[in-house]
């Protein structure tokens, strides 16, 4: 009769697969680090699940053999997670290169005047000039204009418009007709049609001085301390 004897697998193989910790400070805790770096990325795994594989064939029980049914489904998982994560990196290199094309065209916009969509307005030389959007006609449209403490300065009134653009310039005057100091204001839309109101709001002029990709995003700088995202590009002047 036969006998067979349990092998032990190698103890730097048992540590790999059981993850044993290397004391800080020893000689070999840098290098401990860089092959737990390593093992993290995809290549890593790949070549720690071979190890286990193998492993797991040279150490199984004859009389137990393992099922390659198991093995074959093992493979197959491996290389759908390969080929996912080879498929992230070509997206986020196509993406990259896509926010750096958006970036390169948005360039061709510094030193135009751009409308964008806000209710921040900036008086400049005492002149300032917006514009309303209003979604459907309305029989009253106003503006309240406030200034840096929230207070309405001046209203105006631009009575009864149909859907679309209304341009407006605003000669920096208050209510009272006095001479109101450069700086910036804000805009408060007010419209209505038989009663009910209309969710009406407003469009301010500025000029792009530089383009820049934040957080992924292209985003116009304004000459007006401001920046907006290109997609807030109403029209371009």
């Amino acid at each position: 009769m036969t006998t067979i004897q349990n092998q032990s697998m190698p103890s730097s193989l048992m540590s790999s697969m059981n993850g044993t910790k290397v004391p800080a400070g020893s000689a070999s805790a840098t290098s401990a680090a860089a092959a737990a770096a390593s093992a993290n990325s995809t290549q890593g795994i790949k070549d720690n699940f071979m190890k286990m594989l193998v492993a797991q064939m040279q150490y199984q029980d004859p009389t137990q053999p393992v099922d390659s049914a198991q093995m074959t489904s093992q493979l197959a998982q491996l290389s759908s997670v390969d080929g996912i994560n080879k498929l992230n990196d070509s997206m986020a290199s196509m993406v990259a290169s896509l926010q750096s094309s958006q970036a390169y065209q948005a360039s061709t916009m510094i030193g135009h005047t751009v409308m964008v969509s806000g209710s921040s307005l900036q008086l400049t030389k005492g002149q300032g000039s917006f514009s309303v959007q209003l979604p459907s006609s309305a029989d009253k449209v106003s503006v309240n204009v406030l200034n840096a403490s929230g207070q309405t300065v001046k209203t105006i009134n631009l009575g009864s418009n149909s859907s679309g653009t209304i341009p407006v310039a605003w000669n920096g005057k208050d209510a009272g007709g006095n001479v109101l100091p450069d700086g910036a204001y804000t805009l408060q839309v007010m419209a209505s049609s038989g009663g009910k109101s209309i969710s009406a709001s407003a469009a301010t002029y500025a000029t792009v001085n530089s383009v820049s990709n934040a957080g992924g995003s292209v985003m116009l700088n304004l000459n007006n301390n401001t920046s907006v995202g290109a997609a807030n590009v109403i029209q371009i002047l």
